[in-house]
């Protein structure tokens, strides 16, 4: 089964759900607006370095499943360069995938 990659704004709104907050929460506790999580959430906006950092300590996302879909991982020149690189991927995909069950409460 082929992992589907979720984005930063699809993994910050399962967190925020999952944690029960509004985006007036997230907003608050971020000091940012509710118009910036509302556009973050709907992948119409980057969101900064720091508000990434913020958003992953409060809602306990590991800041590198919300910035993979964003990584520009080398291609490998070797075979064992281009395995790495796709067992790599692999496993990011897989635990963005976990961490989405997990938050959802859906069983595998």
């Amino acid at each position: 089964m082929k992992n589907i990659m979720l984005s930063i704004g699809q993994l910050i709104k399962i967190g925020r759900i999952n944690k029960d907050l509004s985006q007036e929460d997230v907003a608050s506790e971020l000091k940012v607006t509710k118009n910036y999580i509302s556009l973050v959430e709907n992948n119409k906006k980057d969101p900064s370095i720091n508000f990434l950092r913020g958003v992953s300590k409060l809602l306990d996302i590991p800041v590198i499943l919300l910035i993979w879909e964003k990584m520009d991982l080398p291609k490998g020149k070797t075979d064992s360069e281009k395995k790495i690189t796709s067992q790599l991927e692999k496993m990011l995909g897989d635990a963005q995938q976990l961490f989405a069950q997990r938050a959802l409460g859906v069983k595998k």
